[in-house]
């Protein structure tokens, strides 16, 4: 049995996944599985996994059910006491696993761990300075179940067989934040471990940037993640469920917002953000905003960073900032 199950989920990415797998096949670390779930692609996908001669890749073909369905099938046929997700436009760096199969076997307290990671264009010229950071290890529950503070990417983790057989799989009905709804179950009963170090590369393209989605989907996504949590997690407090969903939407409404197509777009996600913690000063002015189309984006966005700062500041003084 392999110490690791290395899963990779790809749908007509033909053109990036060889070199998702051989950063795998690169590692340090050889006591590895590689399961490719094909999630009904029609360009030369299986061609390119075919074409790679090392019996520790398995291929998977299954209609196209997306990528919850696709990681969750490959978790089945999975056999690693470890399961290492690599999202097939990422890139595993050298000592990723040899790295996170030592953590996870010294610190036994902890139910899975992630690392920081590099972030580049298509062409693999790094984004300066860009780069996702592990900063926060233990009972870490409110720092991501709502994506901000902390964002954790599926690339970026390790996880026990045996926590994912507590918390169940990823949640077929969600096209998006499947993943933050996976580590916010797990985080409800197992502390989680940084490991702040570089350990992947976090490849942007067109497929996966922001200006490239459907803000209407994205919506959709949002809220029924909200509803999810809020109903899941009734034991947190109130205060912090409604403040975390409001600063959700107001993230996207205002990464939206630098998109002038999208004003309207990103005023219903203002709106929400307010609906659920109406004392967001900033909040009031970027909805403005997308009305007047001014100030300049040079001027209103360190503005409103300044504003929230200065809210953030008074709650402080009077007690008010609970998260």
């Amino acid at each position: 049995m392999p110490t690791v199950s290395v899963i990779i989920p790809t749908y007509n990415r033909a053109f990036m996944l060889k070199e998702a797998i051989q950063s795998v096949l690169d590692q340090t670390y050889s006591d590895y599985e590689v399961i490719v779930v094909d999630d009904g692609s029609t360009d030369n996908t299986r061609e390119v996994v075919n074409a790679l001669s090392d019996k520790r890749v398995r291929y998977v073909f299954q209609e196209n059910r997306e990528r919850s369905a696709a990681r969750n099938h490959a978790l089945s046929l999975a056999r690693g006491r470890y399961i290492a997700f690599l999202d097939s436009d990422d890139l595993f760096l050298p000592t990723k696993l040899e790295k996170q199969v030592a953590a996870l076997e010294k610190e036994q307290k902890f139910g899975m761990v992630y690392s920081s990671a590099i972030c580049t264009d298509k062409q693999g010229k790094r984004i300066a300075p860009f780069m996702y950071k592990a900063t926060a290890s233990g009972w870490i529950y409110r720092k991501v179940a709502f994506y901000v503070p902390i964002t954790i990417l599926p690339t970026l983790v390790m996880i026990r067989t045996e926590v994912l057989s507590q918390v169940g799989g990823f949640d077929e009905k969600m096209t998006r934040f499947e993943d933050i709804d996976m580590w916010r179950r797990v985080a409800r009963r197992y502390p989680i471990l940084a490991m702040q170090e570089p350990l992947s590369i976090f490849r942007t393209h067109s497929d996966n940037e922001l200006a490239n989605q459907n803000p209407d989907k994205i919506l959709r996504a949002l809220a029924y993640y909200v509803n999810k949590a809020f109903n899941e997690d009734k034991d947190e407090s109130r205060i912090f469920l409604r403040r975390a969903a409001a600063r959700l939407y107001l993230r996207y409404g205002l990464a939206i917002f630098l998109s002038p197509e999208w004003h309207d777009s990103a005023r219903t996600f203002i709106v929400h953000s307010i609906k659920y913690w109406p004392l967001q000063i900033g909040a009031y002015f970027l909805l403005i905003a997308t009305y007047l189309n001014f100030p300049p984006f040079s001027i209103a966005i360190p503005l409103l960073a300044r504003l929230r700062a200065a809210w953030l500041r008074w709650q402080n003084r009077i007690g008010g900032n609970k998260s």
